[in-house]
């Protein structure tokens, strides 16, 4: 089992084990909610949420539009900041915004995006390189979080999706979002058909694996489990 002592001698692999429980947790979470006040109980698409997200900010009379989440207009961190101020008009204080043209102005944005999230109460997992670098496995959780919040709030009336499908895709995003030392990673081929949640959370089984953790130390091997 983890103990404290992990923690304070910074047993690395140990503690990378423990976050991704925690994140996979909220995710499975996230996506029981979101079919529950979405879809009245119908699985939820990368394309519900993805479709959401444009109206959403067309509704609040921006022109902002992304054709899918690797779509790399999203690395300026415009789109979401602009989300951000369609589900909660007051949030975003558009003075400290910028254009988003150089690597130090999407930084910028890309910080001032998560500090707004977390502030309205949405569960941040990702680093700004990841909305830089356009994370495709992270940017889509990072959307469904922002949607959720909004759909919980009193005065929104969701779209319903009458053609929802599955959201194996989902499922199986969640198997491969890795924590490592870069964070941000290339997105596997799986992901070029734009099936993202079918392919979020289908083996999230077998990565209960990552939970365990074999260390060999002074010549006897010690197993660890994250519960």
């Amino acid at each position: 089992m983890l103990r404290g002592n992990d923690f304070v001698q910074g047993n690395k692999k140990l503690i990378l084990a423990y976050l991704w429980q925690l994140m996979r947790f909220n995710l499975l979470q996230l996506l029981k909610n979101l079919r529950y006040h979405h879809s009245r109980g119908k699985e939820i698409t990368d394309v519900d949420i993805l479709k959401w997200a444009n109206n959403k900010v067309k509704s609040a009379g921006r022109v902002s539009r992304i054709e899918s989440f690797k779509d790399k207009n999203l690395s300026n961190g415009i789109f979401f900041l602009e989300l951000l101020s369609s589900v909660e008009p007051r949030v975003v204080n558009w003075n400290l915004v910028t254009k988003g043209e150089s690597d130090d102005e999407k930084r910028l944005n890309a910080i001032y995006i998560i500090s707004v999230a977390r502030k309205l109460g949405c569960s941040i997992f990702l680093l700004p390189e990841d909305i830089m670098e356009v994370n495709q496995k992270m940017i889509l959780v990072l959307t469904a979080s922002i949607m959720y919040w909004s759909l919980q709030q009193p005065s929104e009336e969701p779209d319903r999706c009458e053609s929802c499908v599955d959201d194996s895709s989902l499922h199986r995003a969640a198997s491969e979002i890795s924590i490592d030392d870069t964070t941000s990673e290339k997105a596997p081929s799986d992901w070029e058909d734009g099936s993202l949640t079918a392919s979020f959370i289908s083996n999230i089984a077998s990565d209960d694996a990552i939970s365990e953790t074999s260390e060999i130390e002074n010549g006897s091997s010690t197993t660890t489990t994250i519960p």
